[in-house]
């Protein structure tokens, strides 16, 4: 049995909201990578360091969809 399915076309408000979701997870790795450069203290940093890690592969992770999808450009 294969695993591949046919997938639905998603519609324009899922697009509407993948679109934010792009942009909103996009804004917040900014705003991570913005911060680190004003933290000291070890313990944070790597906080941040992980929570940036973690925001990157959630946007290669909607772009891989995208693209799997053939959304955008």
């Amino acid at each position: 049995m294969s695993t591949l399915t046919q997938t639905e076309p998603l519609t324009a408000h899922e697009l509407l909201l993948l679109n934010e979701l792009i942009r909103l997870e996009s804004g917040d790795v900014q705003k991570t990578k913005s911060m680190l450069a004003m933290v000291s203290d070890a313990d944070l940093r790597q906080q941040l360091t992980g929570c940036l890690q973690t925001g990157q592969a959630h946007v290669r992770a909607l772009h891989d969809f995208c693209r799997a999808r053939g959304i955008g450009g």
